[in-house]
């Protein structure tokens, strides 16, 4: 088989921090092509010195779309794959062996494994299938933002999950991403996910009535069941009301997905209904494939379900259940002091409890009254946005 010809493409506007690592992690390509829109520091200048062809560009009005497209252009004709690598992603080292020997001449588009954000241990967080290795021919990008690889030829994917694009952000809000999804489902008001994207934006801005009005006319369009799912979670976050039915048309969507079983825990917890609540979390323990797309968070596939289980447990007097669980929350996050105490309280209660193997009886009074201070864990704030209820000295740490 003659040597695929690889190409990498992006567009950059000051990227000076990120230049030299990106260019050094796609050396092994036979073009790296970058348009630059707009440079004010050194971006252009430490990848010209890496060996990158960079082309000065102006796109106005600004739009994502356009910009790959560009620079995908700017490939030579004779280039048979193509990657497009943001400047924050860096390709894993081998991975160009990894790819010559799952592309096919078959291929039009390879899957791998792209890793989005890290846990505080260094561990990955979030992940999902990419799908930005793509044929030179037949592709082109739709959308002013939040842009999709669209193929105007037949597809045939294959999956590399050995090959990973690891991904390092930085976490810049895109100010003007509202007026270019508004402007992107104007252009395509019949894409549901452009518009699913449009209610997430709303949410974020706390612009709620717009949020669930988007939402509902997503829901009302065909889409893939995954993506009608995570529509449903997010409206639980604003539709307040009708939260609870929310995450249920949820987990009855997405059944192969943790992320609405946990938050029906985490819901039912606020609610002390210690139940429902331990039904939830340990029906998502049950769930053990992780269905690798972009709506699965990390806290669903690590700590989060555990220490739920193992809270409602200690509340319904399982106390074995409940050390088994805080345990295996520890496990998935040794760092945070809360996970921590929890877990030696429930060893302290057996230490002063348990005679030849059999645990004492004990009446659970149910938590009439919670102490309203919120407590922090120490080291690593690895649970932002997460608030911590403290209850009597003698019972286990909460989270909310």
């Amino acid at each position: 088989m003659t040597k695929l010809k690889i190409g990498i493409y992006a567009p950059a506007k000051n990227e000076m921090k990120n230049a030299e690592a990106w260019a050094k992690s796609c050396e092994q390509a036979d073009y790296r092509v970058v348009i630059d829109t707009g440079s004010t520091d050194e971006t252009k200048q430490i990848l010209q010195a890496q060996g990158v062809t960079v082309h000065d560009t102006l796109i106005s009005p600004w739009r994502f779309d356009l910009a790959y497209n560009v620079a995908m252009a700017l490939l030579p004709a004779d280039c048979d794959v193509c990657i497009c690598l943001h400047m924050d992603e860096r390709l894993e080292d081998g991975w160009r062996e990894l790819l010559e020997k799952a592309w096919t001449p078959e291929t039009t588009r390879l899957r791998y494994t792209y890793i989005w954000n890290w846990n505080a241990n260094g561990t990955p967080g979030r992940m999902w299938n990419g799908d930005r290795i793509h044929a030179r021919k037949g592709y082109i990008w739709q959308g002013a933002t939040h842009e999709g690889l669209c193929s105007r030829l037949p597809e045939v994917q294959t999956s590399c999950n050995e090959l990973r694009i690891l991904h390092y952000p930085e976490f810049k809000h895109k100010t003007g991403d509202l007026p270019l999804l508004q402007e992107a489902v104007r252009e395509y008001p019949h894409d549901a996910r452009i518009r699913a994207y449009l209610g997430r934006e709303y949410m974020y801005r706390g612009m709620k009535e717009d949020c669930i009005k988007t939402y509902k006319e997503f829901l009302c369009m065909p889409c893939w069941n995954v993506e009608r799912g995570f529509a449903m979670q997010n409206l639980a976050s604003v539709d307040d009301e009708n939260k609870e039915f929310w995450l249920k048309m949820a987990a009855m969507e997405t059944p192969h997905h943790r992320e609405p079983l946990v938050e029906l825990a985490r819901y039912y917890y606020t609610k002390a209904n210690w139940g429902e609540c331990y039904k939830n979390a340990v029906k998502a323990l049950g769930i053990t494939q992780h269905p690798m797309d972009y709506t699965c968070s990390e806290e669903a596939w690590s700590w989060l379900p555990y220490d739920l289980a193992s809270i409602s447990a200690w509340n319904l007097g399982l106390r074995l259940e409940s050390l088994e669980y805080a345990t295996k929350a520890v496990e998935h996050n040794s760092s945070d002091a809360r996970l921590n105490n929890n877990l030696k309280i429930i060893q302290e209660w057996f230490d002063s409890n348990v005679s030849t193997g059999v645990a004492t009886p004990v009446e659970v009074e149910e938590p009439s009254s919670v102490d309203t201070h919120v407590g922090q864990g120490s080291g690593e704030d690895v649970f932002e946005g997460t608030v911590f209820v403290e209850v009597s000295p003698r019972e286990i740490s909460e989270t909310s």
